[in-house]
C-alpha cells in the first residue's frame, strides 16, 4: 500500500513524543500479518507500421496497412502473509490484450513461494520465485535463473520458476562486512518449469555475495543440466553520494545456437561465448538522473549474420517454399530482443522541472553501434493524482535497410499507460 510523504511525516512526528517514554510498544511498529499492493492498468496505443520491413512481412504477411491498434488492460497484486517465522509471498498477474491479430487473455502466478526465516540471518525458500540476480538496468547477463528483462520496460514484474533455494549471512568487521552464500535448484519435468529446458534435471546454481571494501560483488555459477554451464560475476559501487558504477560479466560454455547458412537452412551451432556489461548512474543537485549502460551480447548475430536472416525474409515473400525457414529463424533467435552483439544505452529523467510537481519527462536511447540503427523513446510520467499514474511515451524506430532498428515491423507507435495502484 502507498503512503505519501506527509502520511510518513505525521507518523514521525506521532512517534517523537514516545521516544522518551518507557510505555512505548514498539510492537504496534512491527510487520503486520499480511500486507498488499497491487495496481490495475490500461494501455491504449497506436502503431505506425513499416511496411517492407522484415518484421512487418513476420508479422502482417499477405497485409497492407499502415497503422495497427492494440488495446491491453492489467492486473497485478503482491501481498506477503505472515505466521512467527513461517512466509507466504505472492504475485498473481492477469492480462488481456486485443489487437489486429484478434484477443487473448492470461493469468497466473508470477510468484508464489513459502518462506522459513530459520533465524535473522539464514532462511530457505521453496515455491515459484523470480530472483533478479544482477546490476544492470536494461540488462542482466548473469541472471542466469530468471527470465529475460524488456528492455524497453526493465521495471515490469517478470514470472519465476519454481525453485528451492536457502540463504546464509554472516557479518564481520574489516573490509570484508558482509558474506551470504545462497545455494539453488531449479528441478523441471514434463510439467514443472518446462520452458526452463530439457526435462529430467534439478539444476543446481549458487551465489555468493561480498560487500568488500564498500563494493557489492556476487560470484554465480550455474551447472550444466536443462542449460548449458555457466558462471559470472557482477559488482556496484558508490563513487559518491551521486554515483554509482556496475557491472556483469557472464560464460557461457556449449551453448546451442541457431544459424542460418548460406543456402538458406536453419542449422544449430555449438559455442562457447561471453556477455558482459558496464553501467553507472548519475544524479546531479537539479534531480537529474543519468543511466548509462554497454552491453556486450556474446551470444548475438554479427552484422553479415543479420543481414542473411534480412535477406531470407524479404525472399520467403516471393518464395513460399522458405517461408517456414524464415518463421523458426526469428523464434528460435533472429527476432528477439537484443538479438546482435552489441548496444549502448542511456536515459536521461528529471524530477518535476520548472517545480512542475508529481511530473517527471525522460527519454531513452538505444543504440546498435554496428549498423548505427536506433530506438529514441520520450515519455511524460504525472503522479498528481492520488494512486494514479499516468504515463505517456513515444517510440521512434530508426534505421536504413537491413538494420536492427531498420527492419523492425513498427516504425513509432504512441502509447498512454494508466494505473491505479492500491
Amino acid at each position: 500500500m502507498r503512503h505519501t510523504p506527509v502520511a510518513a511525516l505525521l507518523v514521525l512526528v506521532a512517534a517523537l513524543p514516545a521516544w522518551g517514554d518507557e510505555s512505548f510498544d514498539i510492537s504496534k511498529y512491527e510487520k503486520k500479518a499480511f500486507e498488499y499492493k497491487g495496481y490495475l492498468e490500461l494501455k491504449p496505443e497506436e502503431q505506425f507500421l513499416n511496411q517492407g520491413a522484415t518484421g512487418y512481412l513476420l508479422q502482417f504477411p499477405n497485409d497492407n496497412r499502415t497503422t495497427a491498434d492494440r488495446w491491453s488492460t492489467a492486473a497485478e497484486l503482491s501481498g506477503v502473509l505472515r505466521h512467527q517465522a513461517l512466509s507466504f509471498n505472492f504475485t498473481a498477474h492477469g492480462s488481456y490484450l486485443k489487437d489486429v491479430n484478434g484477443s487473448e487473455g492470461d493469468a497466473r502466478f508470477f510468484e508464489a513461494y513459502g518462506r522459513w526465516q530459520a533465524d535473522p540471518r539464514s532462511s530457505i525458500d521453496i515455491g515459484k520465485r523470480s530472483l533478479g540476480w544482477g546490476k544492470g538496468y536494461a540488462w542482466n547477463p548473469v541472471a542466469f535463473l530468471d527470465r529475460p528483462k524488456d528492455p524497453v520496460d526493465p521495471e515490469l514484474s517478470r514470472e519465476g520458476f519454481v525453485m528451492a533455494d536457502a540463504e546464509w549471512t554472516r557479518s564481520f568487521s574489516g573490509p570484508l562486512r558482509t558474506l551470504a552464500l545462497m545455494p539453488v535448484v531449479v528441478p523441471t519435468t514434463a510439467d514443472l518449469n518446462p520452458d526452463f529446458g530439457t526435462a529430467g534435471h534439478i539444476n543446481p546454481a549458487v551465489k555468493l555475495y561480498g560487500l568488500a571494501f564498500d563494493t557489492d560483488v556476487d560470484l554465480i555459477y550455474a551447472a550444466k543440466d536443462s542449460r548449458p554451464s555457466r558462471f559470472g560475476a557482477d559488482f556496484s559501487r558508490n563513487l559518491g553520494s551521486n554515483l554509482e558504477i556496475h557491472g556483469e560479466w557472464a560464460h557461457t560454455v556449449d551453448a546451442p545456437r541457431a544459424l542460418i547458412t548460406p543456402s538458406n537452412t536453419l542449422a544449430m551451432e555449438t559455442l562457447s561465448y561471453t556477455s558482459y556489461l558496464l553501467g553507472l548512474r548519475y544524479l546531479t543537485e537539479r534531480e537529474t538522473t543519468f543511466i548509462a549502460e554497454y552491453y556486450h551480447n556474446g551470444a548475438g548475430y554479427t552484422e553479415s549474420e543479420m543481414q542473411r536472416f534480412f535477406t531470407l525474409v524479404h525472399d520467403a515473400a516471393s518464395t513460399p517454399a522458405l517461408v517456414d525457414i524464415a518463421t523458426r529463424a526469428a523464434a528460435q533467435g533472429y527476432n528477439s530482443p537484443s538479438a546482435m552483439r552489441d548496444y549502448g544505452y542511456l536515459r536521461v529523467s528529471q524530477n518535476e522541472p520548472f517545480d512542475i510537481l508529481y511530473f517527471t519527462p525522460a527519454v531513452t536511447l538505444f543504440v546498435n553501434p554496428h549498423d548505427h540503427s536506433y530506438a529514441l523513446i520520450p515519455e511524460a510520467i504525472y503522479t498528481g493524482v492520488t494512486n494514479f499514474e499516468f504515463r505517456l511515451r513515444f517510440q521512434l524506430n530508426h534505421g536504413g535497410a537491413a538494420t536492427e532498428y531498420g527492419e523492425k515491423a513498427v516504425r513509432s507507435r504512441i502509447e498512454l499507460r494508466v494505473r491505479y495502484f492500491f
